[in-house]
């Protein structure tokens, strides 16, 4: 017996038929974008409204980094377990991060409707290593977690 506890985020959203095959049924590769909405909208409710954050280098606990940082996704890992079909309106979650010091490990879970979420039966798990970098003069470099995310 699994012991479900409260997501650290949730949020809704609609199965259009642009997300579908022509079956009906979510397309695997979008089950990433509704992960990737989740987590776009899991920032944005942090204060962190865009995909670049500007660190200074000074007392943001970077060692002297200086730039725009963002993140990528590095891993992938999904379990699909039950179809997510036109017009099923999904709840989305953030179950657990894990923070290691240049990147985020996030767990999420899709959920077909409400009373799947409420019950516990999850229809796809994924879990997203986002990976911390910097765009700088050298090009694209991996780099610590800004203080805000530690």
């Amino acid at each position: 017996m699994t012991i479900q506890t409260d997501p650290i985020f949730s949020n809704h959203y609609k199965v259009y038929i642009n997300h579908t095959d022509a079956g009906g049924i979510v397309y695997h590769a979008n089950h990433l974008t509704f992960f990737e909405n989740c987590r776009r909208d899991w920032l944005t409710s942090l204060g962190f409204d865009g995909y670049f954050f500007e660190m200074d280098g000074t007392a943001d606990g970077t060692d002297g980094q200086q730039g725009k940082v963002h993140f990528v996704v590095s891993r992938a890992d999904l379990t699909y377990k039950l179809p997510l079909l036109v017009d099923d309106n999904l709840v989305v979650t953030i179950a657990d991060v894990v923070k290691k010091s240049a990147s985020l490990i996030i767990t999420q879970h899709i959920y077909r409707n409400d009373d799947d979420f409420k019950n516990g039966k999850i229809a796809t798990t994924g879990v997203i290593t986002l990976a911390c970098v910097m765009n700088g003069e050298h090009g694209i470099r991996p780099c610590r977690l800004p203080m805000a995310f530690r």
